[in-house]
């Protein structure tokens, strides 16, 4: 019989593994551009994503790499997802929000963009335009998504 930290390793095992996969916690970004005329671009995701597939998502979202920072993976993210380089970004806020399996610490930014964007299909299916108050009734969104939203007084 192993003990580990007072609980029995073998009997356990499963759920010590899983408990701890829920507790780590992922830096993240999440991106919402507004064109010019105050509509925030959303993207919906593919519908091959493991998580949330065929939900709406910020325009871009994504992991922070090891080594690299908040603002370097939004910059990173935002070409990858959206074909868009060159804007600028404002850094508004940096919260945690408990998503399925783990948590994530997300700094939110904006930016205003009018140009086009391009994205890969597998990960993007399509983006959209919407007016803050349109977004209120959209169902399928993502948790993170949601709280950078609230965040900004989008939706409540």
């Amino acid at each position: 019989m192993r003990w580990w930290k007072g609980i029995h390793w073998q009997k356990n095992q499963h759920k010590i593994l899983h408990t701890v996969r829920r507790l780590l916690i992922h830096r993240a970004i999440n991106i919402a551009l507004f064109n010019s005329k105050g509509q925030l671009v959303l993207q919906k995701r593919s519908t091959q994503k493991d998580l949330y597939p065929g939900y709406y998502a910020l325009s871009s979202t994504g992991h922070v790499s090891k080594g690299e920072t908040y603002e370097e993976a939004a910059v990173r993210e935002l070409k990858e997802e959206m074909g868009v380089s060159n804007i600028e970004l404002k850094r508004i806020e940096t919260f945690l929000v408990p998503a399925k399996d783990e948590v994530e610490m997300i700094t939110l930014f904006t930016g205003t963009y009018d140009g086009d964007y391009s994205y890969p299909s597998d990960e993007v299916e399509s983006i959209q335009y919407f007016f803050p108050q349109e977004i209120q009734k959209l169902e399928s969104i993502t948790a993170c998504s949601k709280k950078s939203l609230q965040i900004m007084k989008i939706m409540l």
